[in-house]
């Protein structure tokens, strides 16, 4: 439909633009020698061939040519034989009009030259539009192939970033797991059945988890929902010496991050934090939202760092800042700092974005 109406277009400019009768001469001579000037707009048209027989077969020939264009392979070992085939539909289509417009402008003329002796003229009349069609086909095809391979990059790309990202998400869990067992089994000989409720916490983590193993982005709600039977787990393991707050605003309901993003920041809070003192202490876990950002906070009132930022950055750190990069890209920040004695406290920064189904959403690739 599109098409036809380009067609029904180009032949309603060409109407307009034909100029009076007796301008367009009866076919005593072939060309005139000194036209005049344009005396107005459709004449002005007609002068640049808007209107002629060749101006109506190209708008005809067009949508065609596109056509054509988009269903020829032009792979290397075919280069050659598409590079052929398009010379030869030009020197037909340059052809076909000349001979058109030969029956056009002398058909019924009593004084009309040869067709032989119009060829030449014709020929050299047409060339000059035709090559231009052509190079417009070209164009608007190449630029169509064009997008379509960045397209198609974007979306290799795009698939690569998520592999690599679940291939990171999924370093974490044999860690995740060693210590959480680790935990359990000391539980197991001092209390039984505080052993027997991490476990069933743990099962319940992981089938949580493996839910979801495929899936680089969820919702907000589901990792706080990670972190806090996480945190369960740990409290039964600290045996009371571990007390935990887990917020989010109202604000970042709706909000997307990477699965288990949060959860090596606990972790370095209980090891490096509440487990480097006897009487344990308390973790603060926050999300809220800042403008178009949402930032993720993990707080401990632990034993802080000597430097005030960690001297060097263990799996965990490093895993999560990778994974942030491979997500958003520069628009991230991860930053941990801490006094002595006064606790840690890492913070996350990253773009605020609508959890969208696992369906329809995509990894977000680096600009």
């Amino acid at each position: 439909m599109g098409w036809g109406a380009f067609v029904a277009a180009a032949i309603a400019i060409g109407i307009y633009a034909e100029a009076p009768a007796p301008m367009r001469g009866g076919g005593e001579r072939m060309l005139r020698r000194v036209p005049a000037p344009p005396r107005d707009l459709p004449a002005l048209l007609d002068a640049f061939g808007v209107g002629s027989t060749t101006w109506y077969m190209a708008a005809a020939a067009f949508p065609f040519l596109l056509w054509g264009a988009r269903h020829v392979q032009v792979s290397h070992e075919r280069r050659g034989r598409a590079l052929l085939l398009g010379l030869g539909l030009l020197v037909s289509l340059i052809a076909a009009s000349a001979v058109i417009n030969f029956a056009v402008m002398y058909g019924g003329a009593p004084s009309r030259p040869s067709l032989m002796q119009y060829l030449p003229v014709g020929l050299r009349e047409n060339v000059l539009p035709w090559l231009a069609l052509a190079g417009i086909v070209t164009a608007v095809e190449a630029r169509r192939r064009s997008l379509h391979a960045m397209v198609e990059r974007e979306r290799l790309r795009a698939e690569v970033a998520e592999q690599r990202l679940i291939a990171l998400t999924g370093q974490l869990h044999p860690h995740f797991l060693f210590n959480t067992l680790q935990g359990i089994s000391t539980l197991i000989h001092r209390d039984a059945e505080a052993a027997d409720e991490m476990l069933a916490k743990l099962s319940d983590l992981l089938r949580d988890v493996l839910r979801h193993r495929d899936h680089v982005l969820v919702p907000i709600e589901n990792e706080i929902r990670f972190v806090r039977t996480y945190l369960e787990i740990a409290q039964l393991r600290f045996a009371g010496r571990l007390t935990f707050t887990v917020d989010a605003s109202p604000d970042v309901a709706e909000a997307s991050v990477p699965l288990f993003i949060l959860q090596p920041l606990v972790e370095n809070a209980l090891a490096h934090g509440i487990g480097a003192q006897a009487r344990g202490g308390c973790i603060r876990v926050g999300a809220t939202r800042a403008d178009d950002h949402l930032v993720l906070e993990v707080a401990d009132d632990g034993a802080g760092m000597p430097n005030g930022a960690p001297s060097r950055e263990g799996i965990g750190l490093s895993n999560t800042r990778e994974r942030l990069r491979a997500s958003f890209g520069d628009d991230q920040r991860l930053v941990v700092e801490g006094r002595p004695g006064r606790g840690t406290r890492a913070r996350i920064e990253m773009p605020y974005r609508k959890h969208r189904s696992p369906s329809a959403s995509s990894v977000p690739a680096p600009l």
